[in-house]
This record gives C-alpha cells, sequence and structure tokens, in this order.
C-alpha cells in the first residue's frame, strides 16, 4: 500500500505538521474529543466528525452525521476518495491529503535561508532530496515544474485565481486573487501557501483580501486581522521583500490590534521594504494606462482621458466595430456596432475585470472575471496593452487612534 500523509494546517496561526497515515489501520477517527487518531478543538467539529478508510485503491473521507457536514475542496459531502491535493475542511483546520514522499533537511534548507538565490545552496539541498526519494529534488535541478508540489492549489492556478511566478523550481512572486470563484477564503490560501516548501523563499506576496460579494469593513477587519496573525506566527518567509494585503477604498475602523499587528511585520521578515501603511493601502483613484498600441490596429479613447491615461472614476469599456479598429469608451457612451473586449466596472468589489471577448489576458494568463490589482497587465487579442495604476491617497495613514495626517 502506498503511504500517505495528512498535512494538517492551522488557520489561526498558520502553522502546519504532516500526520502519517498508519499501515496498520484501516480507519482513522477525526473529530472533537481527544479519543480520535486526530483531534481538532473546534466547537463545530463533531465528537467523532469524519472517519478515513482505508481501501483496496486508497483512502476515501466518510461523513458520520455531523450536524455541519465535511467538506472537501470547498463542497459537501458524506463520502469522497482522496487524491493528493485533496483538502479536507474543519472549521479552523485544513487536513490536506498527501501521498508524495517528503524528506525535510533543516541544515540545507536553513542554508537557503540565509542566501536565498545561491545555487549551489539549492543545489546541495536538492541533491539531498534526491537521493532520499523526494521528488522536490529533480524539480530544483530541472527547474521543471511539477504541479504535485502545489498540493492541490495546482486547479486554482489554472483558474486564474492564485497566480506563481517560477524560478529554478521555487515561487518567487505569488498573487491570491480576488476572484468571482469564492470557493475557498483567501486566508486559506494564504495558510496553504505558507505551509508549502516552493513557497518558503518567496519575494513578493500579495493576497487581496476583498471578497467579491461581501466586501464589508467587518469581513476586511477580521480578515486582515488573520492573515496578519499567521504571518506573523507560523509563515517562514526569510526572502520576503514586498508584501501586499491588496487595498482598500474606503478605511476600515480604528484597530489598536491591526495597527500592532502590522508594526511587527518587519521584525518579523527582515528583509521586507514594503512599509506597514503600504500592506493594505487606502485607494480611491484608478487609471487603465495605455502601456503598448498595436501596430495593425486603429485606436482611440472615446470619453475622458489624459494623454494614454483612462480615469476609471466611473469604469470604461474596450472593444471594435472591426478587427483593425479598437476603443476604449467611457460607460454611458452609445456602443452600436462594437463588440466589447472587456470591461472595468467600478462597483463592489471595486474595479474589477470582466473579459468578454476569448483571448484576453491579464499578467500574461487568460483572464477571468476579478478585482484589479496594482501593476496588472491587461491584453486584447489584437495585441493592445493596459496597464492598471492606482494613487495612494498620500496624506492619510491608517493609525490606532483613526485617520490622521502623517507628521514631518
Amino acid at each position: 500500500m502506498t503511504p500517505a500523509w495528512l498535512k494538517r494546517v492551522d488557520l489561526e496561526t498558520f502553522e502546519s505538521e504532516r500526520l502519517e497515515l498508519p499501515d496498520d489501520a484501516d480507519r482513522v477517527s477525526i473529530g472533537r474529543t481527544k479519543q480520535n487518531a486526530i483531534s481538532i478543538s473546534a466547537q463545530q467539529v463533531a465528537r467523532v466528525h469524519c472517519v478515513l478508510v482505508r481501501g483496496p485503491d486508497g483512502w476515501t473521507v466518510e461523513d458520520r452525521n455531523s450536524s455541519s457536514g465535511t467538506w472537501v475542496n470547498g463542497h459537501r459531502t458524506t463520502r469522497a476518495r482522496l487524491v493528493h491535493g485533496d483538502v479536507i475542511d474543519l472549521y479552523g483546520t485544513l487536513l490536506v491529503f498527501l501521498d508524495r514522499v517528503e524528506h525535510r533537511d533543516p541544515d540545507a534548507e536553513g542554508a537557503l535561508d540565509q542566501t536565498p538565490h545561491d545555487p549551489h545552496a539549492r543545489q546541495v539541498w536538492a541533491d539531498r532530496l534526491s537521493e532520499r526519494g523526494d521528488g522536490l529534488g529533480e524539480q530544483l535541478t530541472t527547474g521543471v515544474v511539477d504541479a504535485a508540489c502545489l498540493e492541490g492549489l495546482a486547479p486554482l492556478c489554472e483558474a486564474g485565481r492564485v497566480e506563481l511566478d517560477w524560478r529554478a523550481g521555487l515561487v518567487e512572486h505569488a498573487r491570491v486573487r480576488c476572484t468571482s470563484d469564492a470557493t475557498f477564503q483567501d486566508v486559506d490560501l494564504l495558510g496553504r501557501l505558507a505551509s508549502l516548501r516552493v513557497c518558503r523563499w518567496l519575494r513578493t506576496l500579495t493576497v487581496d483580501l476583498c471578497t467579491w460579494t461581501m466586501p464589508t469593513p467587518s469581513r476586511l477587519q477580521s480578515d486582515a486581522a488573520a492573515a496578519l496573525r499567521g504571518l506573523l506566527s507560523g509563515a517562514e518567509f526569510p526572502a520576503l521583500e514586498a508584501l501586499s494585503l491588496g487595498y482598500l477604498s474606503t478605511p476600515l475602523p480604528a484597530s489598536h490590534f491591526r495597527e500592532a499587528l502590522l508594526d511587527r511585520l518587519s521584525a518579523r521578515f527582515p528583509r521586507l521594504q514594503t512599509a506597514p501603511v503600504e500592506v493594505l493601502p487606502l485607494v480611491r483613484h484608478a487609471w487603465l494606462e495605455v502601456e503598448r498600441r498595436s501596430q495593425a490596429v486603429q485606436f482611440e479613447i472615446i470619453g475622458p482621458h489624459e494623454g494614454g491615461r483612462i480615469p476609471l472614476h466611473t469604469g470604461v469599456w474596450v472593444g471594435g466595430a472591426t478587427p483593425t479598429r479598437l476603443r476604449a469608451m467611457a460607460p454611458g457612451v452609445r456602443r452600436e456596432g462594437v463588440r466589447e473586449t472587456f470591461m472595468i466596472r467600478q462597483e463592489a468589489p471595486q474595479w474589477c475585470l470582466v473579459p468578454v471577448e476569448h483571448g484576453v489576458l491579464l499578467n500574461g494568463r487568460p483572464a477571468v472575471p476579478t478585482r484589479l490589482l496594482p501593476g496588472d497587465v491587461i491584453e486584447e487579442p489584437r495585441g493592445t496593452r493596459f496597464r492598471f495604476v492606482v494613487r495612494v491617497e498620500p496624506s492619510l495613514r491608517l493609525h490606532a487612534s483613526g485617520l490622521q495626517r502623517p507628521g514631518p
């Protein structure tokens, strides 16, 4: 029987541990009481919530008539066969099913913590992993990414919810986007990213905490606190240089707790260059900047603009009547005969890209409906490229006592 594990990820602290499923047991119980093989201390979890059952084809999770249900990959289920990367969500704890060998080497990983871009230190670690049958060693050597290393996040990458940029087999830049698919919460995805070995040496991390349907201040307040608390307690990002939790369009209520967490970031991440006030900035103005025009297409802007900068106070439509003519139009401009390519709408959750025509790209990947983030690049099928730029409120700073003007 192929060995299997559960990675237990605590969403309160982002701490994780890998639990091997026993070879001599056909059933593993999970529940609130200590009598279970895996105990989860949450009120919503039943005394015996679910069980893992070993069969000839592998492991299956079965719900034990719990009132709150057993959720696998964001869907409630009574019975589901588990494959590598499947996630059981138990109310503040994620259990990720894994069937790949993993070898931890603190000395080699510690060397990369000190010099994360040293190819020699990386190769030493890769060789040790390969000697012990860990497939990540080959990935570090060849740079060819095996989706198994993402432990179930690969489908979300393909769907545009998670964007990862790789360098020599490790993730260098990561973004968790606010999209119309809310199967997994942003804090859940941040906790899972923090537990991945390939993400340990991230240089930039963006997790847009805004929600697609209900970007309420109370929800943003709790998500910001949860994300910061987890980053400060369990996450290991020794190479982190830039951190963003998205942006606000209206100020959050004052919070001494949130401000204290923000002020602790620089001590936790010594290489971090992002100032605390920039982690979750206040933004009220945005533009679509024409970055490149296709030589084969006639492009015109109908409505307010400043050269190649289109203000997004009321959004914008981009499309054309013919393959060689492209227009950017403010809402309210008559669009008879114009085939829409994409639109940007200014409504909750603020400045959302909605692709209409097939072939629209966002940051080089097929675009999905998503809230735009500063620096995003949109390319329409004819080759014209736009960049989303914002202006952070320069005169305002979020403090525990509320909005204040910064000192000299």
